[in-house]
């Protein structure tokens, strides 16, 4: 599939850390009807302190002036959730990039090496087996998209399964 953006594509491979899954503390989550331009950490914990207020039909704050609508959604039974962070690259690897020079061909040693450099690290910095899933002026539906995320491991398991011969 063709994309209209000038961006290159970069291609990884992505390794987890399972070492970082045992060690990952409990979280609670907040998944917003907003999205954030930017992907680098922040204080989020000094800016949004709800004050959820319990409601006949679900939960109530309000955000920025705006009125969220939400309730508690539980991870499947028999999962986890994680949030996961990317490891950066040079920390991880410790090697300098380096490219051949033109006319002339790595050795072998060196392909593997550039090869490494391809691939990124993600760990886990916290689990969860539910979080709050907030609606902008109503609670989200049943076709909202993480209610499909989350009923896809029960539908993988049931497409999977064994047939009887009847």
């Amino acid at each position: 599939m063709e994309s209209g953006d000038d961006k290159s594509v970069e291609k990884h491979r992505v390794h987890l850390r399972p070492d970082t899954l045992r060690d990952a503390a409990p979280a609670t989550l907040h998944l917003l009807p907003c999205e954030v331009p930017a992907n680098r950490p922040a204080p989020v914990g000094r800016f949004f302190t709800p004050a959820i207020r319990r409601a006949p039909d679900g939960l109530r704050v309000s955000f920025r002036g705006r009125s969220l609508r939400g309730e508690e959604v539980a991870v499947p039974p028999g999962l986890v959730g994680y949030v996961m962070e990317m490891e950066d690259p040079g920390e991880v690897l410790g090697a300098p990039d380096f490219a051949p020079s033109p006319g002339r061909e790595l050795g072998e040693e060196q392909e593997q090496e550039l090869e490494r450099n391809f691939d990124r690290f993600i760990g886990a910095t916290a689990s969860f087996s539910s979080f709050t899933l907030w609606g902008l002026e109503t609670v989200p539906g049943p076709d909202a998209k993480v209610r499909g995320a989350l009923s896809w491991p029960s539908l993988a398991a049931a497409i999977h399964a064994p047939v009887a011969d009847d």
